[in-house]
């Protein structure tokens, strides 16, 4: 059989914070002995991490990768090879990338990442959206419940800045293996992360994944998502086509949130959202859906229209994104490839 062209990843954080947070090993005890269990770890849900590789070996049926991190023995491997590369002892957090190829070879590449804070590492909850807040149950002692404003927060609510900018993709992606489990093949994100004009990973904003096969939000190209839906914070079920992430899993078994379908008709312009992933926590989010109508609204328009109306050079014709418009008064500078929707 020929050996696969691609691999199997996960990305986590390294933080010298976490070494002081006992809710980082949490989920150690259904994996280690609880005597050679450690207080904390510098690793970001480390355990997840470790999962969730193990859960995309398992599918693609990668037996010698499998064997090398199943179980006990396997997670003190994948653990011993985070701290052969990184140096558990460095002041600044990093962004942690653990390859694992066919073959059960596990690669650790690492690169620098904002502080951020632990409240957005590991939330009490995940606030509702401003002018939704309920009245907060406190002790009798207190006088009674407590009504919360819009923009206040509670102890242990994450970081409400920087906000993100979330734009649902102008295209669709068929739900594959390589949507449910994390992969080294990414094409599918990184053209609609191109679509809609994210250059690289410091920008402070996401592209929504959405299914091919029912206009469900699946997740987000990095991260996974969070929509409030009846009362509720709600993260896109699996069978949406999207991956299992990690702090989507966390988030669910604390209670922060539930799962359910979301239509990518039921997102509005200027919504609340969050997103996670295992690098940087939880963020806050806010939607932008006026590009995705107005892209919508394309296939209306035949290319020699468009050509016309915004003297299209010819030789761009056939592929034309609106960033090489944005000259032209087009109305967003935002890139989105014309040819997904004609």
């Amino acid at each position: 059989m020929a050996t696969p062209d691609f691999q199997l990843f996960t990305s986590l954080r390294y933080d010298p914070l976490l070494a002081t947070l006992p809710d980082n090993t949490a989920s150690w005890p259904n994996i280690v002995e609880q005597s050679t269990k450690p207080n904390c770890s510098p690793f970001y849900m480390v355990s997840f991490h470790r999962d969730r590789i193990l859960k995309a070996a398992e599918h693609f049926d990668w037996t010698t990768a499998v064997s090398k991190v199943r179980g006990p023995e396997g997670f003190s491997f994948f653990l011993a090879k985070l701290h052969e590369v990184i140096n558990s002892t460095s002041p600044s957090p990093l962004r942690v990338r653990v390859l694992l190829s066919h073959e059960g070879n596990i690669t650790v590449e690492s690169s620098s990442t904002p502080k951020v804070s632990q409240r957005s590492l590991f939330p009490r909850r995940i606030p509702p959206p401003r002018g939704q807040a309920k009245k907060v149950e406190v002790s009798p002692l207190t006088g009674g419940a407590l009504t919360l404003g819009s923009g206040d927060a509670l102890h242990g609510d994450p970081d409400i800045e920087p906000i993100w900018e979330i734009f649902p993709d102008s295209a669709r992606t068929q739900p594959s293996p390589y949507t449910t489990y994390k992969t080294t093949s990414r094409d599918m994100y990184n053209a609609a992360r191109e679509r809609v004009g994210i250059k690289d990973m410091t920008e402070k904003k996401e592209v929504l994944i959405i299914s091919a096969v029912d206009g469900e939000v699946m997740e987000g190209s990095l991260t996974s998502v969070f929509f409030w839906r009846d009362g509720r914070w709600v993260t896109p079920i699996l069978k949406s086509g999207g991956q299992d992430g990690t702090t989507r899993r966390w988030a669910l078994e604390e209670g922060l949130c539930s799962e359910g379908v979301v239509k990518v008709e039921s997102l509005q312009e200027g919504e609340e959202c969050w997103i996670s992933n295992g690098v940087r926590g939880f963020n806050l989010g806010k939607l932008n859906t006026i590009l995705v109508i107005f892209i919508n609204l394309l296939p209306k328009l035949s290319r020699d229209i468009l050509a016309t109306s915004f003297e299209i050079p010819a030789k761009t014709k056939e592929k034309t994104t609106l960033s090489s418009l944005s000259s032209l008064a087009w109305p967003s500078p935002t890139l989105v490839s014309m040819s997904q929707t004609m």
